[in-house]
């Protein structure tokens, strides 16, 4: 009220506009009004929990823990003393199983196969397939996996993958008679060459038979790592 008098009194002293007058009353009427709201109005308070119930709780708490504590200590000492173990992790069986082929590879007899059955290997098309034939052919088998590096094309192709797929039976490769064979047929061989079949002839033409590989050698001078070859090819005969 005395707000409102004091307004009134500044009224009659000083000369403002009817539109200042109405902003000035209504800033008076929130002024009020919110003096109103703050001394008149009582707000709901929320319920206030003591500390003592707090603290119960905490408690019942801690004591939950401990029990549990217990228990675990008591079921691991349980499991010691009778030597339990926990039961195998399947997990990375299981995994390796999957990975497993659901066949296994059968194996080609290299010298016994042709271009159809090698094609369907990976890594041999047909190109490489008939030079590996024609090239066992003329050898007369192989006697090592490792002699398919002598073919042109398949010099370097990986030994483990070769042994995947392929196998042989040892000395399955076809003989030849040093004494008998005719120079076509030494010559057409891979490891003979014009010289060493004429030296091989000559030799046989004037002093009849050769006996021995070490014979052989002797005659020819052939490098080691060739009569190696030659042993599995050549009979005395």
């Amino acid at each position: 009220m005395e707000y409102f008098l004091y307004f009134c009194a500044m009224k009659n002293n000083i000369n403002f506009t009817r539109g200042e007058w109405v902003a000035a009353m209504a800033l008076l009427a929130f002024t009020m009004a919110g003096y109103l709201f703050y001394f008149l109005y009582d707000g709901h308070r929320l319920p206030q929990m003591e500390l003592s119930v707090y603290a119960a709780h905490f408690e019942t708490f801690n004591r939950q823990q401990a029990l549990l504590s217990d228990s675990l200590a008591k079921t691991k000492a349980a499991r010691r003393q009778e030597g339990w173990r926990s039961p195998p992790d399947t997990t990375r069986k299981r995994a390796n199983d999957v990975r497993k082929p659901l066949y296994d590879i059968v194996k080609i007899d290299i010298n016994r196969c042709d271009t159809d059955d090698i094609v369907v290997v990976p890594l041999f098309g047909s190109k490489r397939a008939a030079r590996l034939v024609e090239y066992r052919d003329k050898l007369g088998g192989f006697y090592s996996l490792e002699q398919i590096r002598e073919v042109y094309v398949l010099q370097d192709i990986d030994m483990e993958h070769v042994a995947k797929y392929f196998t042989l039976r040892p000395g399955d490769v076809r003989k030849i008679n040093i004494n008998t064979a005719s120079y076509k047929e030494l010559v057409s061989h891979p490891y003979f060459d014009a010289y060493l079949t004429k030296t091989i002839l000559n030799y046989r033409e004037k002093h009849g038979k050769i006996e021995s590989f070490e014979q052989l050698q002797q005659i020819t001078h052939a490098y080691p790592e060739l009569m190696e070859k030659l042993r599995h090819y050549i009979v005395f005969e």
